[in-house]
């Protein structure tokens, strides 16, 4: 009995024994997901030659399997890992060179039935598993994982899987000759200018990207994009930070080129292939100004030299330190600025060159502040009795299409005020029909299109006086005794024909001896005299005379005989 225990005890020991080797041999055939996830961003992991590859890399069928076959000390599967580090644990997806999905298994890697074929995927924390069960006869071409990073940023990383013999009779990438250029920069007068260089890829995807200028390094900004579908074309895209003119060449090689005995795998040696492309730089416009039109207020005309071979030009305008505006473009070498611009600010104008494939020039830039238009010397040249003459010079900063006199006039006998414009005049300029003994206020104004602009100068004068042409109505004789006498006339109107009368001149006349005295009576409105010293029952004959400023109208006379004493 216990030697039966004894062996029984026996087989028991073997029989776990032989399940532990089993399932340590299942391990080392299925292997495990990697354990080095990056510690930021995504990466892709190649464990069969325990290489992370770059991006768009080369690889072929007996790099990547579903199952350890390197038998590495981790005991990792040899698949393509595409790895993040989000260890979430369900990101990643796999597509096939056609653009559709590649399916996600969720058996062992090795599982005895239902793996799909040739390839598929399977996810992990942080990782997802691009596996091969079957030859890729069929399948080959650029593979697409795309992944998010720790910060939910989708990232898409490329491979390019081949069978081995596509792979080892690949001589190198070719990038198409043709090289299309593009300006990237929202504006034209950015330093430096931003530019694109693209090309497309073909026969096996580029792993590096190299980019010169008439020889010399420069830094680029690199970007790859699969385009055409199953064609496995790449569509690579540069971006420069230049202003330089010359060959620009960019050369693309792959991760094939660094295997084998110098680049030699079964006797085909793997070339880089380049592309160029000639780019030039627009010359700067020189002899720019910048005028004020008469149009507007802010109305500005740019001028500048022609430049040769120029497609056309592009205008902005900065005010201070803010970012500059574009005006517009334009094939002429003139261009009207006649919005968005205002009065008493200093402005820098900006005009820079392109042509249809080379990059914009360097600016020619001009100041200009946009002053008030400003006139010192408006002035009185000639007064007459009805019109008055004036002159000015043209304002300073921008002179006017046309101008126009606002006039206002009271006579100095009333005191109402009458006004005009007088519009389209220049100087010098009549301003007629105006009232004698009128003082007159006359306003300069500068016509700009639609602005109208009051110079703010004012000239206040007075017509010339005129003696006056309308005799006194009627004499009147009251109180008439032996020895005097007193008289009165009507009112004298102010008007155009008389103006303010100041005063008259009474003369009356011995008729009889022909003896005249005279007495000048001030006042317009004094209208009455008392005559004394008079011979009784005599015949006198009495004259009045209105004035104004010293000119005399005409005579009123009327004969009054004295009474008895």
């Amino acid at each position: 009995m216990y030697k039966f225990c004894k062996g029984r005890n026996k087989e028991v020991v073997m029989l776990r024994a032989l399940l532990l080797l089993a399932g340590f041999l299942l391990l080392r055939v299925e292997g495990q997901q990697p354990d080095n996830l990056p510690s930021n961003g995504v990466q892709l992991y190649l464990p069969f030659v325990n290489r992370i590859i770059p991006d768009y890399s080369m690889i072929y069928a007996s790099q990547f399997y579903n199952t350890d076959q390197n038998h590495d000390a981790g005991n990792t599967n040899d698949a393509l890992w595409c790895q993040s580090a989000n260890t979430s644990t369900n990101i990643g997806v796999w597509y096939y060179p056609n653009g559709t999905e590649v399916p996600l298994f969720d058996g062992e890697f090795d599982a005895a039935s239902g793996v799909p074929e040739p390839v598929f995927s399977k996810r992990f924390s942080g990782q997802i598993a691009l596996a091969r069960s079957d030859g890729l006869s069929g399948y080959e071409g650029l593979y697409t994982c795309i992944i998010p990073d720790e910060n939910g940023v989708t990232h898409t990383l490329v491979v390019g899987a081949y069978t081995d013999d596509v792979y080892d009779g690949n001589d190198g990438p070719d990038a198409d000759p043709t090289m299309q250029f593009s300006l990237l920069s929202t504006s034209r007068l950015a330093t430096p200018p931003v530019f694109s260089l693209s090309f497309n890829v073909s026969n096996g995807p580029p792993t590096t990207v190299s980019c010169s200028v008439n020889g010399n390094g420069i830094s680029t900004e690199l970007s790859r994009v699969i385009v055409n579908g199953p064609n496995s074309t790449t569509q690579v895209t540069v971006t420069v930070r230049l202003r330089e003119a010359g060959n620009y060449q960019c050369t693309v090689s792959n991760d094939r080129v660094e295997d084998g005995d110098n680049g030699v795998i079964g006797g085909v040696l793997a070339l880089s292939s380049t592309t160029s492309f000639n780019l030039s730089v627009s010359d700067t416009p020189t002899g720019l100004t910048a005028t004020r039109l008469s149009t507007g207020l802010a109305h500005v005309r740019l001028s500048w030299s022609t430049v040769s071979g120029a497609t056309g030009y592009e205008v902005y305008y900065q005010l201070f330190s803010n970012t500059p505006v574009s005006v517009g473009t334009t094939v002429s070498t003139t261009i009207n600025i006649t919005s968005g611009l205002f009065q008493g600010i200093t402005y820098t104008f900006y005009v820079v060159t392109y042509g249809s494939a080379s990059l914009p020039s360097g600016n020619a830039s001009v100041m200009l502040t946009i002053s008030d238009p400003v006139v010192t010397d408006f002035m009185t040249t000639l007064i007459a009795a009805s019109t008055i003459t004036l002159t000015w010079s043209p304002p300073t900063a921008v002179v006017p299409i046309s101008y126009s006199i606002n006039r206002r006039c009271s006579r100095a006998c009333e005191s109402s005020l009458t006004s005009n414009s007088e519009i389209s005049v220049s100087s010098s300029h009549t301003s007629t029909g105006i009232p004698p003994y009128s003082q007159c206020t006359f306003d300069l104004i500068g016509v700009y299109g639609d602005d109208m602009v009051d110079f703010n100068v004012s000239n206040v004068t007075t017509t010339l006086s005129s003696a006056p042409t309308a005799p006194v109505d009627d004499i009147i004789f009251s109180s008439v005794e032996s020895v005097s006498m007193t008289v009165s006339w009507d009112e004298v109107p102010c008007n155009g024909r008389n103006g303010p009368i100041t005063g008259y001149y009474l003369t009356y006349t011995n008729i009889t001896s022909n003896t005249s005295y005279t007495v000048n009576i001030t006042g317009g409105d004094n209208r009455m005299y008392n005559l004394t010293g008079l011979i009784p029952y005599t015949n006198y004959t009495v004259s009045i005379i209105p004035y104004n400023y010293n000119m005399n109208g005409p005579v009123t006379q009327k004969i009054q005989l004295a009474d008895e004493s």
